[in-house]
């Protein structure tokens, strides 16, 4: 389910990296917004302006990019 997330995100021109501890992550389109979505086992953790808010099953994930979506 990893890669089905991942494979949309890049679809969508989200920025899709490993961190310094090898953690997938999807950061925004746009630089200004403060979001980004960390793979933690097998959902996906959504941070805002570095706080934590709310852990997502892969088509949650999916749903979420695709509001944000450019």
């Amino acid at each position: 389910m990893k890669d089905t997330v991942l494979k949309q995100a890049k679809v969508w021109g989200f920025i899709c990296q490993k961190d310094t501890q090898g953690t997938w992550q999807i950061l925004p389109q746009q630089p200004t917004e403060r979001w980004q979505m960390r793979l933690i086992e097998d959902r996906w953790l959504l941070i805002v302006g570095n706080v934590p808010q709310i852990n997502f099953y892969p088509h949650e994930a999916i749903a979420f990019l695709e509001l944000r979506r450019s």
